[in-house]
């Protein structure tokens, strides 16, 4: 009904019609799920996932469906009512993200029980064990949610000449963090945070400015290695924080977009927040779409790395087309770029957008395309500092490859080559440390020798 909002509930109870049909009408042919699977070009895994109404897929995959079960038009009707219903939800959230800035998301609420080292429900309670049973990464979460939240205030004066060593001690904490060095990044950061913010409030004019915009990337990297530790309501924080001192106190429209960018990032890592995610993502792309200023290779790393966020949040939403329409915007503004960089410290380039076709890939339950993009793949051209980006190619093919339990061999192989990269990124990664789980779950030692000792090595208990 025009007018009304649409309810997400409504959203989900459509789709889990959609995928009850898709089973009904199954049944009535006599077919196996591996049946479907296998005459419309997909996984059994899929179709389990779209039956059971976790997952939607693109329009291609109903028509097949259609085409193949003699449906009558009801699975082609149901998937177009289901799809009304999202870009509906999309327009209005995107609608909403407009008309507030970056900070107005942000909820008092979760400052307190950030404070307090208390994190929302998890979105679903089977999905393994919370990033707290990680020791490492509490321990060093711990550390930098009591600095960030509780800072120590020198009372004497900064020279504001130091400035450019204060921003050269950010660039460096950046650099820190894309090895894949945390525990350093940690140490590093509550300090550099508060020698920025006092050059800030102290500053006047252009030096204030400059200041913001030190004190902004700060807050950046905070963001980031919260959400890599698996905090993303203290990267919500800080990353709230950036945004607005980015857009209050500096005129860089790119670096308000990495804000954006950082923003939509922890909410995405949230619960219940990919609608969210994806109104900041839309309303900061249109942000830049507006701006007059020149687009060189910062605002074109930032707009690229916007829009591999949105591919991101579309492949949480299960909209397969979608992120790869995503994938290919991002590859044309790669091309703009023309080599892989790292302005604004976001790695952006072509080898980055190839990386991200493989991580999702992974996560849309194509194993086989994330295997065979891999092996095209070359990461030399990459800047040196991204270790971390490095050693995510070779946690995203783990993933893929043990998706067949007769490929843990290959799956350890990659899980052992990112831990001699960054091994602080393996150890503290949720996902990679479920993955060891499961693989220690069904270990056979003579095929996976080295899987035990990568586990006593992150902490985890078989």
């Amino acid at each position: 009904m025009e007018g009304i909002f649409v309810d997400p509930q409504q959203i989900s109870d459509v789709k889990r019609a959609l995928g009850r049909r898709l089973a009904g009408w199954r049944k009535t042919h006599g077919l196996t799920q591996d049946d479907v699977a296998r005459r419309v070009h997909s996984t059994r895994s899929t179709v389990a996932n779209v039956e059971n109404g976790r997952q939607v897929v693109d329009r291609v995959f109903w028509a097949q469906c259609e085409s193949l079960l003699q449906a009558g038009g009801e699975l082609l009707t149901g998937y177009d009512e289901y799809r009304s219903l999202e870009v509906r939800h999309q327009q209005e959230r995107a609608e909403a993200a407009r008309h507030a800035r970056w900070g107005a998301v942000l909820d008092h609420r979760v400052i307190a029980e950030v404070a307090q080292h208390r994190q929302p429900p998890a979105a679903d309670a089977q999905a393994g064990p919370r990033e707290d049973d990680n020791h490492a990464a509490a321990r060093l979460l711990a550390h930098l949610r009591h600095r960030l939240l509780a800072p120590n205030r020198p009372e004497q004066a900064i020279d504001p000449t130091r400035l450019p060593e204060v921003r050269q001690r950010v660039a460096y904490i950046h650099n820190l963090y894309q090895r894949g060095n945390y525990a350093e990044t940690i140490r590093e950061l509550p300090d550099t945070i508060e020698q920025a913010d006092i050059m800030t409030r102290a500053g006047t004019g252009s030096h204030r400015n400059r200041a913001a915009a030190v004190l902004a990337g700060a807050n950046l990297a905070a963001s980031k290695v919260a959400v890599k530790l698996g905090d993303p309501s203290l990267a919500w924080i800080a990353a709230d924080r950036a945004a607005r001192i980015a857009t209050d106190d500096t005129e860089d429209a790119a670096l308000v977009a990495a804000a954006a960018f950082s923003v939509g990032t922890a909410l995405l890592a949230m619960p219940y927040r990919t609608d969210s995610a994806e109104a900041v993502v839309l309303a900061a792309l249109d942000h830049l779409k507006e701006t007059t200023a020149p687009r060189g290779p910062r605002a074109l790393s930032a707009q690229g790395a916007l829009v591999l966020l949105a591919a991101l949040v579309a492949a949480r939403q299960a909209q397969t087309a979608a992120a790869e329409r995503h994938l290919n915007d991002a590859h044309a503004l790669a091309e703009q770029v023309g080599a892989d960089r790292n302005d604004l410290w976001t790695g952006f380039g072509p080898t980055n957008v190839m990386i991200h076709r493989i991580n999702i890939a992974t996560r849309t339950d194509r194993p086989q395309l994330a295997i065979h993009l891999g092996e095209h793949l070359d990461t030399s051209s990459l800047p040196k500092a991204l270790m971390s980006r490095r050693a995510q190619v070779h946690l995203d093919l783990a993933a893929a490859y043990a998706s067949s339990s007769d490929n843990d061999p290959a799956a350890v192989l990659h899980l052992l080559e990112a831990e001699r990269i960054a091994p602080q990124t393996v150890h503290v990664h949720t996902r990679t440390r479920r993955l060891i789980g499961g693989l220690l779950a069904r270990e056979r030692r003579s095929a996976t020798p080295g899987l035990r000792a990568l586990a006593e090595r992150a902490e985890i208990v078989a």
